[in-house]
């Protein structure tokens, strides 16, 4: 019991929230595949939780990231959640309006002329959904490790009962729909009571503005880093057939595990950063996770190349056989995840390179992807992608040294990370070769 309570810190209790969210959204689909749900009713599922993440993703993600940094401020911490909540609440409603108001242009542009599914529930769930995620983010500020697990456990158990128990009772995909948006519900609910509780019902004006201030950048950032998938997309479904489409987004999934720990990683660190005056001991912190991620997931990455090939037409069906490639090519951004210079900019609140950055890999993942697809097909465009993120962490790292003097040997184990990703590369080549 002692080494579980030493284990657990602000950085692994906020890593296991969000593999306990994947996971959830795993089983979910595993589910929904064993029951007679047609493929008609799980699509509609997806694009109901796809249209919900495409208007929220950016904005929400740019303004938690910034609220991390600046969200401990002895001053004011009793207004900052709260405030935090009116920005996320306002921007949700936005979303929500903007989606009833312009969903004849939703149904022509992105879904195939098909309606908006259920779309006074994927109303409620925008406007709840987003600012339930500042629970997650007021343990982490409020170092509530162990508050974290059990309310991960709890409200993403709750969701799997509510989203999956009328599906398999035989009821139709609506009612899984509903119980995805009382899941919501109660995230939101359980907000609320935080506050109330621990009397935060405060607002700052100046924290909202320097909230926005700072989270604008980031906004624009995500926004521009998140929409190379969508991108992508554009360039397979106006080049190639659907089946082929489907093999592509089957394989463009790169290892879940990494990214989600690597991020975690990241945003933990982020109140770290924030405080300039232990700047050495937070470089060394986060050189040291970064250490322990990458014994675990270059090995874990080294087996999914190798087997791959014969794994997809088993897991998935041999139509799929080709997904593979694109998949390996996908599981070569281990390289660049592990890479976090934009932890420090973040936590030291100099965001304007990443919004830069974000710029430079969307136009080179673009134009490569044009160049790339014309040689090698769909997996070009995956060799795009990888080529473009490790240009974007490249040239953060370049930033970091040039503003505040920093190597990248300060939070990154170069010798071992060099052997790690060059041996990555070569079994890559050798998985591609033998099969």
């Amino acid at each position: 019991m002692k080494r579980v309570k030493k284990a657990l810190n602000t950085v692994s209790a906020f890593q296991f929230f969000q593999l306990a969210r994947y996971s959830t959204l795993i089983l979910i689909g595993i589910v929904f595949a064993k029951t007679a749900l047609t493929q008609s009713e799980i699509g509609e599922y997806e694009t109901f939780v796809f249209v919900a993440g495409a208007l929220s993703f950016f904005w929400l993600n740019g303004l938690l990231k910034a609220l991390l940094p600046i969200g401990n401020n002895s001053e004011r911490s009793k207004t900052n959640i709260f405030s935090a909540f009116l920005v996320i609440q306002a921007f949700s409603l936005l979303a929500a309006l903007l989606l009833y108001f312009l969903q004849p242009l939703f149904s022509q542009l992105l879904l195939n002329r098909h309606p908006v599914p259920e779309i006074n529930l994927l109303l409620a769930f925008i406007i709840l959904s987003a600012p339930a995620s500042l629970v997650e983010h007021y343990y982490l500020l409020r170092n509530k490790n162990k508050a974290m697990v059990i309310y991960a456990i709890i409200s993403f158990g709750l969701q799997l009962i509510l989203v999956l128990v009328p599906v398999v009772l035989g009821f139709p995909i609506k009612w899984a729909l509903i119980g995805l948006v009382l899941s919501a519900f109660f995230r939101y609910a359980w907000l609320w009571i935080l506050l109330i509780v621990n009397n935060e019902l405060f607002a700052s004006g100046a924290f909202i503005r320097e909230h926005l201030k700072l989270g604008s950048p980031l906004v624009i950032a995500t926004l521009l880093g998140g929409s190379a998938q969508f991108v992508d997309g554009f360039i397979v479904t106006s080049r190639f057939s659907e089946e082929a489409f489907a093999i592509f987004r089957y394989g463009a999934r790169e290892l879940p595990l990494a990214m989600l720990m690597a991020n975690a990683l990241s945003s933990a660190m982020l109140p770290a950063f924030a405080n300039d005056s232990n700047r050495h001991e937070n470089l060394q912190q986060l050189k040291a996770s970064v250490t322990r991620l990458m014994h675990f997931l270059f090995p874990l990455t080294a087996v999914l190349l190798l087997v791959s090939k014969p794994l997809f037409p088993l897991v998935f069906n041999p139509g799929f056989a080709e997904s593979a490639t694109v998949f390996n090519v996908y599981l070569l951004l281990i390289i660049s995840r592990l890479m976090m210079p934009q932890t420090i900019l973040n936590g030291l609140q100099i965001t304007k390179p990443i919004m830069l950055a974000s710029v430079m890999e969307l136009i080179l993942n673009v134009s490569l992807s044009l160049v790339f697809v014309q040689f090698w097909g769909l997996p070009g465009i995956a060799f795009a992608t990888f080529i473009a993120f490790l240009f974007e962490k490249i040239y953060l790292a370049y930033s970091v040294k040039k503003r505040f003097n920093i190597s990248i040997a300060a939070y990154l184990p170069v010798g071992i990370y060099t052997l790690y990703s060059l041996g990555i590369v070569v079994i890559f080549i050798f998985a591609e070769l033998i099969y």
